[in-house]
């Protein structure tokens, strides 16, 4: 048996030197995982809304039969995300679990959202540089760089250019020229992002402890009460303001269980309301309501690699003119008698 067992380690060792013997590749620091396709909350954003492709209305100046706001998001979603809010003001989007060394600060998101999905291209790429480290080696570094490219508007109705498709060609090609460097290096990349009503709570926290849970609220909370954390806690309405809302909004003085329950109790109670109080459309005046709900940009997808260098641009671009939201209308024959004639 005992040489059996001496046969077998000698096996399993030859296997892994023989495995050793190709080169595999380099894995991606943890950071790079981090750092791509995830969402991205963001302050909310006020939008443009346009017509839907559903919508017909029969005469100028004819109140157009919008769907509700509630009934033109067809998505609800709850998303927790964490970012990691580094030294060098950087920041790491991901799904960071634990932190890894004391005096690290992260910023923990819960949403609750309504939304539907819009799209902004940006041309982005990356750029390969190398620096010389503390021991005078040169190390391989990458930045990643985001210009916006034209907007898909320029395609659709009401657009800022005649409507044509000439002129988003023309548009695109001179956004193009302008591009610095090699334009190769370049790629044009879709950002989803999402519009709607929600609700919001963040936890930022600076960790005491070299091994701190982050999955969730409730365990940051308990977190807290061990004294491994310490931060701040705020809860936010995104789109939806009004008396019984402002009434339900806790005012947190410090992070524990406590103060983060009442915050997730809080989120429950407006999002309860949302349904049996029958909200104020903001857009139409339609419904009486305590209630007012109004679309907002609250997030974006981020489908390439990077951290603040490539959020910062999509803010900015989101900040200089407001998205376009073709909202829907309702079905033909809810029209009104004089449409449908």
């Amino acid at each position: 048996m005992k040489l059996i067992k001496i046969f077998f380690c000698f096996l399993l060792s030859l296997f892994l030197s023989s495995c050793g013997a190709g080169k595999l590749p380099q894995a991606e620091t943890l950071g790079e995982e981090n750092s791509s396709y995830s969402y991205v909350p963001i302050d909310p954003f006020p939008v443009s809304t346009v017509m839907g492709n559903s919508c017909e209305p029969c005469q100028p100046g004819q109140d157009i039969p919008y769907k509700s706001l509630l009934n033109s998001f067809p998505d609800q979603t709850v998303r927790l995300s964490i970012a990691k809010l580094n030294v060098d003001g950087s920041i790491t989007y991901g799904s960071v679990v634990k932190a890894t060394a004391k005096n690290e600060t992260y910023e923990v998101t819960l949403d609750y959202v309504n939304v539907d999905v819009t799209q902004i291209p940006f041309f982005y790429r990356e750029k390969e540089y190398y620096k010389t480290n503390s021991k005078g080696k040169n190390e391989k570094k990458i930045d990643y760089e985001l210009k916006p490219s034209v907007r898909y508007d320029y395609l659709k109705g009401n657009s800022l250019e005649n409507n044509t498709v000439h002129n988003y060609e023309t548009k695109k090609k001179q956004v193009v020229a302008s591009l610095p460097d090699d334009k190769k290096d370049w790629q044009e990349k879709v950002v989803p992002v999402y519009i709607g009503v929600g609700l919001r709570v963040v936890a930022r926290v600076t960790v005491l402890d070299a091994d701190v849970n982050l999955s969730g609220l409730g365990v940051i909370g308990s977190e807290a009460k061990a004294g491994k954390l310490k931060g701040s806690l705020s809860v936010q309405t995104l789109g939806i303001t009004g008396k019984s809302v402002s009434s339900a909004l806790p005012l947190p003085s410090e992070i524990n269980e406590t103060t983060i329950q009442n915050a997730i109790l809080s989120i429950g109670t407006i999002k309860a309301q949302l349904y049996t109080s029958d909200p104020k459309d903001d857009e139409s005046g339609e419904n009486k309501g305590d209630i007012v709900i109004s679309p907002r940009v609250v997030g974006v997808y981020k489908p390439f690699k990077g951290g603040a260098e490539v959020i910062n641009p999509i803010i900015s671009e989101l900040a200089r003119e407001p998205v376009r939201w073709y909202r829907p209308c309702k079905s033909k024959a809810k029209y009104p008698s004089s449409c449908r004639e």
